[in-house]
């Protein structure tokens, strides 16, 4: 048993920033979960583009790739997005999230901090 970050990856217009112009070529949408060394923003962006690659965008085709503000987007989501010359997308090129997850073999547990607000947490010291 460990503990790990995983980052959830949903790329939503893979195949775009390598259409020719970017335009309105062949592009499909994927999710991806895959482990990471950490939640920090270069981290999230350098595997997005991994994956990316490996699924289809060419290489070097996402360099210009940046961070935006993930307005409507939920709490720690991280928007990547790249526009093409004469064409903007509404959909940001990836929505990310990296989460702290229990490993237990082959599965994952997302772990999720228990809410003590307005409690009072209570040890008891008396052995059974």
């Amino acid at each position: 048993m460990e503990l790990v970050t995983l980052a959830h990856i949903k790329l939503n217009r893979i195949g775009s920033a390598s259409a020719s112009g970017f335009g309105f070529g062949n592009r499909r949408e994927q999710t991806f979960i895959t482990e990471v060394s950490d939640a920090e923003v270069e981290t999230l962006r350098q595997t997005m583009i991994e994956i990316a690659e490996a699924n289809g965008e060419s290489a070097g085709a996402l360099h210009s790739l940046c961070q935006e503000r993930g307005v409507g987007h939920p709490e720690g989501m991280v928007i990547f997005n790249i526009h093409g010359p004469s064409t903007e997308y509404s959909l940001p090129y990836a929505e990310c999230q990296a989460f702290p997850a229990l490993k237990i073999g082959s599965r994952y547990f997302h772990l999720e901090e228990v809410d003590n607000k307005g409690s009072t947490f209570f040890r008891s010291d008396a052995e059974d």
